[in-house]
């Protein structure tokens, strides 16, 4: 996302407290001690990453590295009863509109908190995130400028002499692949990959559709431990296989820029060896 973009959003989300006017109902943002209930695991990780994350009090069952914290629920099925115990000022839920969560947002109407709704499904949703949360805690806007900026630096499209063609392509017993729209595919296309992937977001593909796309390479996403690469293994050539390690890698977030250099580096690597009819 442009700055230019992220400024405007920015302007958008400021709170129209200015010039006399009366803070809106249920202004969450003036608190000055916020405590947080995170219901998405990418939520919870990009408040750690920004430095937000000492306020969070209750998670998902989902949630990663806050095993200490009461699980309130998650975006299926809520445990009002621990919510409210919580007392939270703000609720993280992932999804594209407040109406999505009609029980949260009616709790959050009674009991004053901010229900803080966001999609996160692309590296243009990561950084509008990251925009709403400098605007909602100004306290964390120079750590999510650092790390927007960071993503801007990781999605800027390089121009390469030949482009690999390649697939991305989970690991497990069905395959699906990453289309170009994804945040895996965004910052593989600007590192110099050209996705062979026929969605442009997430499809499951069959080993027919892998061997006919025919990629010069298969990238596999690897989170924690070695990945099963059985299926695959079956119709690409082990030297076209190649996995892309990192920690939350399954999770939208500040943290996909750090893989930005292993990209560049396969892209480079795979460039001189690019197949030609």
């Amino acid at each position: 996302m442009s700055a230019g973009r992220r400024f405007l959003l920015a302007l958008l989300l400021l709170p129209a407290c200015d010039r006399g006017q009366e803070p809106p109902q249920g202004a969450a943002y003036q608190v000055e001690h916020p405590r947080i209930v995170s219901l998405s695991p990418a939520m919870t990780t990009t408040l750690h990453q920004v430095g937000l994350g000492h306020y969070i009090v209750g998670r998902s069952a989902f949630c990663r590295n806050v095993d200490h914290l009461p699980v309130a629920g998650d975006l299926e099925r809520i445990n009002v009863e621990c919510l409210l115990r919580l007392k939270p000022t703000h609720v993280f839920a992932q999804g594209q509109e407040n109406d999505r969560f009609p029980e949260l947002q009616r709790l959050g109407d009674d009991n004053t908190w901010e229900l803080c709704t966001h999609p996160l499904r692309d590296i243009d949703d990561v950084q509008e995130f990251l925009v709403a949360l400098s605007a909602v805690f100004p306290r964390s806007e120079e750590s999510c400028t650092d790390h927007a900026r960071r993503l801007d630096d990781a999605t800027r499209l390089r121009h390469v002499a030949a482009r690999p063609t390649m697939l991305i392509i989970s690991s497990g017993s069905s395959l699906l692949s990453w289309g170009p729209d994804t945040y895996l595919g965004q910052l593989a296309g600007a590192a110099g990959f050209d996705n062979l992937a026929p969605a442009m977001d997430w499809q499951t593909l069959s080993l027919e559709d892998v061997a006919r796309l025919n990629p010069d390479c298969v990238l596999v996403p690897v989170d924690d431990g070695p990945p099963d690469l059985s299926l695959l293994a079956a119709v690409v050539p082990e030297s076209r296989l190649k996995t892309l390690v990192h920690a939350g890698i399954d999770l939208p977030g500040p943290h996909l820029a750090a893989l930005a250099p292993q990209l560049t580096e396969m892209v480079d690597r795979l460039g001189g060896e690019v197949r030609r009819p």
